[in-house]
């Protein structure tokens, strides 16, 4: 009798471990929450402070001599970038400028309306698409053509205002993306429906 009971106490405790053992392993496992997870941003700031600065020519907006809120204005057209403009105080310092992306460099070299221009190739979201980084000091730029800029990293410093470095415009940065793997350094275009062919970056800053 009590070698029987032995055995019921036994066979009662190698089952209680099984249902344990079953109930664990059916148990979910733990997975991310991706609403509560901070995803990496698709596109970084060129510059400090950047939404701060857009205050003059934002993306879209259609410039004339007559309507430009800056004076001489020597463009016309729709505005195919954001100009991101200094701030007080940065006049006469050095201002860098990073790359939003990752991606070799396509060009480098003085273009009119630019002065110094960089463009970058580099995908958003799947896409190809090519940045164009204008206003810059060109021989600050010690990237060479096709190598690869990381996010965040610097590519060069802000021209001098109304210099040959700027092609005589005020210092500031002119930052424009145009979709494709085509570089298209326009700045300003005369349809306003062709300007879904560019992206407005500030759609990606917080």
């Amino acid at each position: 009798m009590k070698i029987t009971l032995l055995k019921i106490i036994i066979l009662v405790v190698i089952i209680l471990i099984l249902v344990a053992v079953f109930m664990h392993r059916s148990q979910p496992t733990p997975t991310s929450n991706p609403v509560n997870e901070k995803s990496a941003p698709l596109l970084l700031p060129p510059i400090s402070s950047a939404l701060e600065r857009v205050t003059k020519k934002p993306f879209g907006i259609k410039i004339s001599p007559n309507n430009s809120p800056i004076s001489p204005e020597r463009f016309t057209g729709y505005h195919t970038g954001v100009d991101f403009e200094i701030l007080s105080g940065e006049e006469n310092i050095d201002v860098p400028i990073s790359a939003i992306c990752t991606g070799p460099l396509l060009i480098k070299r003085w273009a009119n309306g630019y002065g110094g221009m960089v463009v970058q190739k580099c995908q958003l979201e799947g896409q190809d698409i090519t940045v164009v980084y204008g206003h810059l000091k060109i021989t600050s730029v010690i990237i060479k053509i096709n190598d690869i800029i990381t996010a965040g990293e610097q590519i060069g410093i802000l021209g001098k205002g109304y210099s040959t470095e700027t092609d005589g415009e005020r210092k500031h940065l002119h930052l424009g993306i145009h979709k494709g793997a085509i570089p298209n350094t326009s700045g300003y275009i005369s349809d306003p429906a062709n300007l879904v062919n560019w992206i407005d970056i500030t759609q990606y800053l917080k």
